[in-house]
């Protein structure tokens, strides 16, 4: 798996960009967001139990997880030391009062060997690491309501940042950002949306592109079989809630297997407990 190198994000129009997809929608409307109401020290302090190690080599609040959570079984380096560091802690108010939305990123930066844990690049085969929180007022603290720590996203071992928050649901929010990757010359990205369901945090994933024009399959000479196609989110819709959260509406344009599309429409629908699902005959996805 490799990183989107610079010419193919010239060549892809990212109409699904994060500064549309947040500054565009009304699920910001009336919504009140202070960053960094807490230090982040202090909030890493309050996130101990799930980070507990520090190494002090490369001066960083740590995990260290097994690598089979990546599909991945190496063995040389059987865990994965990833550094990990607050990206986005965003004050809202909702009905319930107070809550404080944290997300958490986390770069691989260390590898295990039998003399112990040492620094290591080689995670080109593994994701990123990130952790989201919801945590509300205990008196003078406070206390986790909804947290996963441990999910995936990003490339060779380097977690998301930037992470944007949006309303999802009339009591809430979720962290938003999105992922990608090129592969013998065919490019995927996503969006990746996390959301607190209960206690825990349910991770949604929405293709949003692919293409095809850097692989074999797209000669001058059979450019009929290119994969040229995106979808932009056009809004979330506040009139009515499906499980408890907003539909989410995309529009589609482009060619995927040799069909046109020209801002065709489809719904994201809630499932409770499962995410945002995935409309039938949705054109955008994982290739076989």
């Amino acid at each position: 798996m490799q990183h989107l190198n610079t010419s193919i994000f010239k060549r892809i129009a990212f109409v699904a960009t994060i500064s549309y997809v947040f500054y565009g929608s009304h699920a910001l409307a009336n919504t009140t967001q202070i960053n960094n109401p807490i230090l982040n020290k202090t909030l890493m302090g309050l996130l101990e139990s799930y980070y507990p190690f520090y190494n002090k080599k490369l001066k960083c609040h740590s995990v260290v997880i097994d690598s089979s959570f990546y599909g991945v079984f190496s063995a040389e380096d059987k865990k994965t030391g990833h550094c990990v560091e607050i990206d986005r802690q965003i004050m809202v108010e909702t009905n319930k009062g107070k809550r404080l939305y944290v997300l958490v990123t986390g770069d691989i930066k260390f590898g295990e060997h039998d003399e112990g844990l040492i620094d290591s690049n080689k995670a080109l085969s593994h994701q990123g690491l990130v952790g989201m929180f919801v945590l509300k007022p205990n008196g003078n603290n406070w206390k986790i309501e909804s947290a996963s720590p441990i999910m995936s996203a990003g490339a060779q071992g380097m977690g998301l940042h930037d992470w944007k928050l949006m309303r999802f649901a009339p009591n809430t929010w979720g962290f938003v950002n999105e992922d990608g990757y090129e592969y013998l010359g065919y490019v995927e990205t996503r969006l990746v949306i996390l959301t607190p369901s209960g206690q825990n945090i349910i991770k949604s994933l929405i293709n949003n592109s692919n293409f095809s024009a850097y692989t074999d399959l797209c000669s001058d000479e059979v450019k009929r079989v290119c994969d040229d196609i995106n979808a932009k989110l056009q809004r979330i819709d506040t009139s009515k809630a499906v499980d408890g959260f907003y539909p989410l509406s995309f529009t589609i344009n482009g060619r995927k297997n040799n069909k046109t599309y020209k801002n065709a429409n489809y719904t994201f629908y809630y499932k409770k407990g499962q995410g945002y699902q995935i409309p039938d005959n949705y054109p955008i996805g994982l290739e076989s």
